[in-house]
């Protein structure tokens, strides 16, 4: 009985049966695996199935999913014939008690605004009906004064009251359309990519005799990803250094993720995973000519390297519609790479690009896609409304893809709070899975994360990483030092390329780049400038000299570089300088002293490695002469 009473309860719950065979399936995500670029979405649900062929509707998924990716898995005494996604144009998304607010005090703030609007136009009027209305008595019969007193005072009184009725309307309207935009604005944040329409999945069943059934469906949804961030921190260059990997999540799918289990993948559905083929090379006069591009070739492959190795630099930019107005939560991505950000509640977006990232990536729900080459510091795009595909006919495929979120955590208890030590914070339990071509970390609490395009930041995991701290400083090109961390074994952190806050005895330094698509045996992490390293470097005047021999001039330079360790503690200093190298031969360079330094013949490079107690100091210096015609000129500084 307690059986049939739950079926009962659990039917009335989650389905309801429409016209013409077809029954509606309030399915609930239980699973979101995110992907670097994509997540898929589990859902789960139980129904009970009529006798015969019927139509299960899964209702209200999101409108944009990648319908090729859709897989079903049915359990029960029925057969599936097939499975079909469509567009539902009549219902809209469930939305937020918050946006429901919002939306009301919207409608409240635009009726009140059109009164107003309406009461300025009638006292508009009336001033201009009183306006044109001045001319008594006409032009041959005279006015008395009495008379004249009596309509100066009434066109004095009444036309005063109209123009400060209308003062104070206009300083109300605008008011009123102050708290608008506000409103406007916090609805753009929560639900600007919540799209206005839902979708269904549509799914075929034959069932000799009324049965329950239970259904896990899962599909890939674009407009969703993570990016990793590290928080790296240094006590001091005799502790190891703290590694905090993070990601920020962010989601703009349509449906919200409320309370799941978040798994992180570093796969990436996007990128191709065929393997590429190598073409005949025809050699031909002045072109060699391979069968396709180089750039494409790389691209099939999954493979994208500039051409150019250019520097690191920051991009920003905005992201906007074809009438202007802000994208909130586009995607921004590197070609190529794991390096992305999303846009904020204006569109703007600030971006670090990695060392050789030549294109960008824009995309946003219900918008086509965008990529453009990296041009200038400012890049401000406009993107294209996409087509919405008709119904077409799914089959399920197997492929892996993945999603996550933000949460609640756990609330302390008084008597927690009320001690005298804190205990330190505890690290999110996180079991990692390594696949064939990628790497899975699994998170075991729950999380939620809107569909908001708002960035999450999860935390992964924590290391403590074994580090040899040096000191690095080029005093030709900055005389700061800086500290840089070399981390060996690096490979089995399972790193990838992002942006990394940086912090050294407490204080923050500011952001670096971690680039370990380009790496060797060894990670040398940039912590930053410390001040308390001062390097100097002076031209020696004294032995600054101009030699005239013939139709030679003798060019003589001599530097000197002054170190001083201020800190507490001794440090290991690399001081790096270089000699000028000859491509003429009608130019000669004398290398003439470089105390203690390591000279790379091939590059003129000196290097010199020390180690410094503290309150030391040293000296350095190196001496160079050029000989070369007395007509030409030379840039020997």
């Amino acid at each position: 009985m307690k059986k049939l009473l739950f079926f009962f309860l659990l039917f009335s719950i989650t389905t309801v049966v429409f016209a013409e065979g077809e029954t509606a399936i309030k399915s609930e995500i239980k699973r979101v695996t995110v992907f670097r670029k994509g997540a898929q979405v589990s859902r789960e649900a139980s129904a009970s199935i009529p006798g015969g062929i019927a139509v299960l509707k899964f209702i209200n998924i999101a409108p944009n999913i990648e319908k090729q990716s859709i897989q079903l898995k049915a359990e029960g005494n029925f057969t599936v014939l097939s499975v079909t996604h469509q567009i539902n144009y009549f219902e809209e998304p469930q939305k937020s008690a918050e946006v429901e607010q919002l939306l009301l005090q919207q409608k409240k703030l635009t009726e009140k605004m059109e009164e107003i609007n309406l009461l300025l136009q009638v006292n508009t009027e009336e001033e201009s009906l009183i306006s044109s209305n001045k001319s008594i008595g006409g032009q041959q019969n005279g006015v008395l004064i009495q008379e004249l007193k009596a309509t100066a005072d009434f066109y004095q009184k009444r036309l005063t009251e109209i123009k400060l009725k209308k003062l104070n309307l206009r300083r109300d309207l605008q008011a009123q359309q102050k708290e608008l935009t506000q409103i406007n604005a916090q609805l753009a944040s929560l639900n600007a990519s919540l799209g206005i329409y839902t979708s269904e999945v549509l799914v075929t069943i034959n069932a000799a005799a009324p049965c329950q059934g239970n259904f896990s469906l899962s599909y890939l949804v674009k407009n969703a990803g993570w990016f990793p961030n590290y928080d790296i921190r240094v006590k001091d260059v005799q502790s190891p250094a703290k590694l905090n990997y993070k990601a920020n999540v962010f989601q703009t799918s349509g449906e919200d993720w409320k309370n799941i289990f978040l798994t992180l993948s570093t796969g990436n559905p996007e990128q191709s995973g065929t393997k590429p083929e190598l073409q005949p090379w025809l050699l031909r006069f002045n072109v060699p000519t391979y069968g396709g591009s180089l750039q494409n070739r790389r691209q099939e492959a999954g493979v994208y390297h500039g051409l150019s190795n250019g520097p690191e630099r920051t991009i920003q930019g905005r992201v906007t519609d074809e009438y202007g107005e802000a994208l909130i939560g586009a995607s921004i991505l590197v070609r190529g790479t794991t390096t992305g950000t999303v846009t904020d509640i204006d569109g703007k977006y600030t971006l670090k690009v990695p060392a050789g990232g030549q294109s960008l990536i824009y995309s946003y729900t219900g918008y086509s896609n965008l990529e453009t080459a990296i041009g200038s510091g400012v890049m401000n795009v406009v993107l294209q409304e996409g087509i919405v595909l008709s119904e077409v006919v799914v089959t399920g495929l197997s492929s892996r893809i993945a999603g996550f979120g933000r949460g609640k955590r756990k609330q302390k208890s008084k008597g927690d709070l009320a001690a005298k030590k804190l205990a330190p914070s505890q690290a999110v339990p996180v079991q990692k899975q390594e696949k064939t071509t990628s790497v899975e970390f699994k998170i075991n609490i729950p999380y939620s994360i809107l569909t908001d395009g708002k960035q999450a930041s999860v935390q992964i995991k924590k290391e403590e990483i074994p580090a040899y701290y040096e000191y690095y400083c080029v005093p030709k090109i900055d005389q700061d030092a800086f500290l840089t961390a070399q981390i060996t074994d690096w490979e089995s952190y399972d790193l990838l390329s992002g942006e990394v806050n940086l912090f050294f005895e407490g204080t923050y330094l500011g952001k670096s780049y971690l680039d370990v698509d380009n790496l060797e045996d060894t990670l040398n992490i940039s912590l930053g400038r410390d001040k308390n390293i001062i390097v100097e470097r002076t031209r020696q005047k004294e032995f600054t000299k101009k030699q005239f021999i013939g139709n030679k001039r003798t060019d003589s330079r001599a530097w000197e570089i002054e170190i001083r360790n201020k800190k507490k503690q001794p440090i290991n200093l690399v001081v790096e300088d270089q000699f000028p190298i000859s491509t003429n031969d009608a130019i000669e360079v004398d290398r003439e002293s470089y105390d203690g330094a390591k000279l790379e013949e091939d590059t003129g490079k000196l290097v010199w490695k020390m180690n410094l107690a503290p309150a030391d100091k040293k000296t350095l210096n190196f001496k160079y002469s050029v000989k070369y015609p007395k007509k030409q000129r030379l840039q020997l500084e």
